[in-house]
């Protein structure tokens, strides 16, 4: 997205959203997962911090499951919240697998009781194809899976400026 809009923009987009983000994921029992040097940690809200995992994507997110994480969500979705967060654990009450699917293809949130491997290999990362491919591979599984409402995320050009016109009309003046 950077390309796109610029490092300043991209930065600052990214920050607004993970901040929500980590507001959200501090109503629950959490860990914050990050590459390179935390720095600051004031933005964490108290949440501990590890290291990510080497690894392509799958490999990070599937090395977080078999450290003991039972929902995985990134932080570049305006539309994450502590509902939805708390769906996808109570669907883990009755299902094996939750997908939180996002608008183009991916999906935002990942949970199960335990890790499934397959589900994070051969699979096509940043495309339009994740979500699919990843409940194909869940019901080869034979596991029981819930989708929750399908969501977007700030990925590009166009989701940045969704996301503007979004922060624009919420801090506007409201008149009664």
């Amino acid at each position: 997205m950077s390309a796109e809009i610029g490092t300043e923009k991209a930065h600052s987009c990214y920050r607004k959203l993970l901040q929500a983000t980590i507001q959200c994921a501090s109503q629950f029992d959490s860990t914050v997962y990050v590459t390179g040097p935390v720095g600051n940690t004031d933005w964490l809200q108290g949440l501990p911090v590890k290291p990510q995992a080497e690894g392509n994507l799958g490999e990070r997110m599937l090395a977080c499951f078999e450290d003991g994480v039972v929902v995985l969500f990134g932080g570049d979705s305006p539309v994450i919240s502590v509902d939805y967060i708390a769906a996808a654990l109570h669907a883990l009450t009755t299902h094996d697998l939750v997908l939180g699917p996002t608008e183009d293809g991916g999906y935002l949130l990942i949970g199960m009781n335990s890790p499934y491997p397959e589900l994070f290999k051969d699979i096509p990362w940043s495309t339009n194809e994740v979500s699919q491919q990843t409940l194909r591979v869940a019901t080869q599984l034979n596991l029981q899976t819930k989708c929750l409402d399908v969501v977007w995320d700030v990925d590009n050009k166009r989701d940045y400026e969704r996301w503007l016109n979004i922060q624009h009309h919420e801090s506007s003046p409201k008149t009664l």
